[in-house]
């Protein structure tokens, strides 16, 4: 028996993950920073073990500060492609196993932010050279082909400045859904076929222009005149022309071809074709568009790529004939591809040859009438067979051999699960009584992922990854402390707060009667907020007004709707006015913790020294020790001394009794006493640690902002 977890149940974890962040029994998560004592070599940062020591333990001793993540923090992330000139990236292919390990979609550097295109084709593994960009395509788009290098792009997405700077590292980007292109997609549709074998002999090919519409009032009768293209003869040429899409520009408002800067009128643009052959003197164009032939000295020639100008001498149809053989495009597929009624495919019912008129009959009227000004393409028929419906094609043909190049989507279609498609089209050649029919020609029809590209843009780029992007912003309203430094960042998933102070007003009995803080007991079980969506905690005293939890999960909120009322199960109610994560201090909220131990009221006993920073200090008559980490003057010759890897029970000077319990430096000859704590915000050990990383140091300040990046692998 074989198996596989697919890369799909990856991203279903991350997804799961981040919305553990916003729905309605949510998990709160902290970004904490933690020791400040050197690695061996602090230049080269171990790598963190999966060992109980090195993800419970330690990182819980050494813990010194947090701050919670919020929703606007997290972000999936897919890997990170920057568009590069010359590289050929991977088209998407429903069929490609390997295609979560390829480059098949870029990030583009806009003009402002970024834009993230899916490649829908490589045109057969050439080279890009033409930049996607959101200038020229939109959310609503099918969508965008580079004219230049042949590609074919689906734009999924933007990403604002602030976005990228807040959550982009070297090698992710962050991905931001965009609920129009999410609206638009189309499930099952199929935007690309590929062509595997050309086969051979589709020579029922031609292109040119409606002669007369409708013959005889009959809107599927249609006379037909063939053209190639066009040979131009150029004058005062500016610049070289390359093999490149030229524009016709007409003159100005005021009769000129060129402004008083030289420059033509771009905005009034009247044909365009591609230029095949080139020189200082001559232009042979294809692919003519718009009224190309009726130009001559009124227009202006540009170059798009190259930026030439030139102004048209003479001008020459390149035409080719259209068959005198009866029903040598019978069964094939006539396409508007431009002018009025554009956009059309009909079937060829019939072929008909009289005198030197070419009339075709096909199997149905257009939906939008067509005109003189209509520029149709003859070519083989592409007949889909699936479960879906809609998808509509043209073949290409390449005239120098006859076979198939490539296939043109006109409709994606939808629905489509599975599907295939077969070549058809006249060869001209007689056998057997009967015109031979090509069909040989071989392709691969590629189905959209689920909903459609762009539907869910988290599977279709396979994020594994979940970024976390928090602030570390000075002392964060006094909150954390900007001392010494750290090496170790990670994230923590649900702690519990044990020293909450909770003040409260307007307790109410079950019964109706007045209450007070005395009401609630010790270690019975407060509430606040809508089942499932709240905080808990232990009561662990009372005073005044003052009602003292441990335990404490979840926010407590200051709150005056009565779904915010804080109850235990005797139905006693009271409001919260105020909160404090920690008593010891008055600025603390669920936004930050500060796990250091807080010596307070230290002083140094007479001719010692003073401590060093990173030092160890063992209080001698319990036993109890713990490493410094900032010791900072409070005035009058006191102290305050913040400690982690704290062991053992400290004890604090008793005034009453003036019992000291002095504590020693283990590297200085430093002896002091205190007089109180500030103890730790969170319950040790509590929560779960699920995210290490180690870091060269990171040098704490109060003027600066740490922006602490942190990518989560599914």
């Amino acid at each position: 028996m074989t198996r596989k977890v697919t890369k799909q149940f990856n991203v279903h974890n991350a997804k799961q993950f981040v919305e553990s962040l916003d729905e309605t029994a949510n998990s709160i998560y902290y970004v904490f920073s933690t020791r400040h004592i050197e690695f061996p070599n602090d230049s080269l940062p171990p790598t963190p073990s999966d060992s109980i020591l090195d993800t419970y333990y330690q990182p819980y001793e050494d813990m010194i500060f947090g701050k919670k993540v919020n929703v606007a923090d997290v972000k999936h992330m897919a890997d990170k492609y920057m568009w590069t000139s010359g590289v050929v990236y991977a088209q998407y292919d429903h069929l490609d196993t390997t295609l979560p390990s390829k480059q098949f979609y870029v990030t583009v550097a806009e003009s402002s932010g970024y834009s993230v295109f899916k490649c829908l084709s490589n045109n057969y593994g050439a080279p890009s050279t033409d930049q996607p960009t959101i200038t020229e395509t939109s959310a609503d788009d099918d969508v965008y082909v580079t004219t230049g290098d042949g590609y074919q792009w689906k734009y999924m997405y933007g990403i604002t400045s602030s976005e990228y700077d807040k959550f982009a590292t070297s090698d992710k980007i962050p991905i931001i859904p965009n609920a129009n292109v999410q609206a638009n997609a189309v499930a099952g549709a199929i935007d690309f076929v590929t062509v595997t074998y050309g086969g051979d002999r589709y020579f029922s090919v031609a292109n040119g222009v409606i002669r007369v519409a409708n013959v005889a009032g009959n809107t599927r009768l249609f006379e037909l005149e063939s053209f190639a293209g066009a040979n131009v003869v150029i004058a005062n040429t500016a610049g070289t022309f390359t093999v490149e899409r030229v524009d016709l520009l007409g003159k100005w408002s005021n009769g000129n071809l060129y402004a008083a800067n030289g420059d033509p009128n771009a905005s009034n643009n009247v044909a365009n074709g591609i230029v095949l052959q080139a020189n200082s003197t001559f232009l042979r164009v294809t692919d003519v568009a718009g009224n190309f032939f009726g130009q001559t000295s009124n227009v202006v020639v540009l170059g798009q790529g190259s930026g030439a100008t030139a102004e048209i001498a003479s001008m020459d149809k390149n035409s080719t004939s259209l068959s005198a053989n009866t029903d040598f495009y019978k069964g094939s597929s006539l396409y508007t591809v431009a002018g009025t009624g554009s956009g059309q495919i009909r079937t060829v019912s019939e072929y008909i040859v009289t005198g030197s008129a070419r009339r075709v009959l096909l199997n149905q009227a257009f939906s939008t009438p067509v005109d003189t000004t209509t520029r149709w393409e003859i070519g083989p028929r592409v007949s889909i067979t699936g479960d879906g419906q809609g998808l509509e094609a043209i073949a290409r043909v390449n005239t120098a051999t006859f076979a198939v190049q490539s296939i043109e989507v006109v409709n994606r279609g939808n629905n489509y699960t599975w599907a295939t498609a077969a070549i058809y089209g006249n060869t001209g050649i007689v056998e057997s009584g009967s015109t031979s029919q090509a069909n040989n020609a071989n392709v691969n029809i590629i189905i959209s992922p689920k909903g459609g590209h762009g539907s869910d843009v988290i599977s279709e780029l396979y994020s594994q990854t979940v970024g976390i992007s928090v602030d570390f912003a000075n002392t964060e309203g006094g909150n954390i402390s900007v001392d010494n430094d750290y090496r170790q960042v990670g994230i923590l998933k649900d702690p519990l707060f044990a020293n909450v102070q909770l003040t409260v007003a307007n307790t109410v009995l079950s019964g109706g009667g007045s209450g007070s803080v005395t009401s609630f007991a010790d270690d019975s079980i407060v509430i606040q907020g809508p089942a499932n969506g709240g905080a808990y905690a232990v009561v662990s005293g009372r005073l005044g007004d003052k009602l003292y939890v441990s335990n404490a999960y979840g926010n407590f909120v200051v709150s005056s709707n009565t779904e915010y009322r804080l109850s235990d199960a005797a139905n006693t109610t009271t409001t919260v006015t105020e909160v404090l994560t920690n008593a010891g201090r008055s600025t603390s909220t669920h936004n930050t913790f500060d796990q250091r131990l807080i010596l307070v009221g230290m002083e140094y006993k007479s001719g010692t020294q003073e401590f060093a920073i990173d030092e160890k200090v063992v209080q001698d008559s319990t036993d109890a020790e713990g490493y410094i980490h900032s010791i900072n003057s409070t005035g009058g010759g006191q102290y305050t001394v913040a400690l982690t890897r704290v062991r053992g029970n400290w004890l604090a000077t008793d005034t009453a009794s003036g019992t000291e319990y002095p504590f020693r430096g283990q590297t200085s000859t430093g002896e002091a006493t205190f007089t109180g704590f500030i103890y730790k915000d969170l319950v040790p050990g509590s929560g779960e640690i699920f995210y290490i990383e180690n870091t060269v140091p990171i040098t704490r300040s109060a003027s600066q902002t740490e922006r602490i990046k942190l990518m989560v692998e599914f």
